[in-house]
């Protein structure tokens, strides 16, 4: 079967992404893969002066964060499921662009189907851009949903 890639940030945009991704589902005849990633948070030592410690401590947040990221997740691909598109979930630890180009080869998605914010180009001269990451690295199609409401 068809695969299309849907990354999920959890935004309060994702539903629009999520009705589009169904759509294009439903016209190509393919399931749906949704995937999250989890940015590595950097290492800040409080007032832990044990390297260890704060190794430990990062750990268990992430097993928990996981837990309710992948919840989140999976209750998003039953919904797609209870309404006829197969849909499957998954959760990553990484940079975002990276994840998603590791996604699409390690599951053959035949298309991506992504979120774009719509920031400026001063925000993303500063912490640039997921969707440009893939876009310039994967070698699929991207369709790329605008996120960002229209001005009235």
């Amino acid at each position: 079967m068809k695969k299309l890639l849907v990354p999920v940030d959890f935004s309060d945009t994702a539903g629009r992404l999520l009705a589009v991704a169904e759509e294009e589902a439903r016209v190509r005849g393919a399931g749906l893969v949704l995937l999250h990633v989890i940015e590595p948070a950097a290492e800040v030592a409080g007032f832990e002066t044990d390297p260890e410690m704060m190794r430990l401590k990062i750990g268990r947040d992430m097993d928990n964060e996981e837990r309710i990221e992948a919840a989140r997740l999976r209750e998003l691909a039953e919904g797609m499921t209870s309404r006829g598109v197969a849909c499957e979930s998954s959760v990553k630890f990484g940079l975002p662009a990276d994840e998603i180009i590791s996604a699409v080869r390690e599951l053959g998605a035949e298309r991506v189907v992504m979120g774009s914010h719509g920031h400026g180009a001063l925000f993303h001269l500063f912490t640039g851009s997921v969707v440009t990451g893939v876009l310039k690295q994967v070698d699929r199609p991207v369709l790329v949903v605008p996120l960002r409401q229209p001005a009235k």
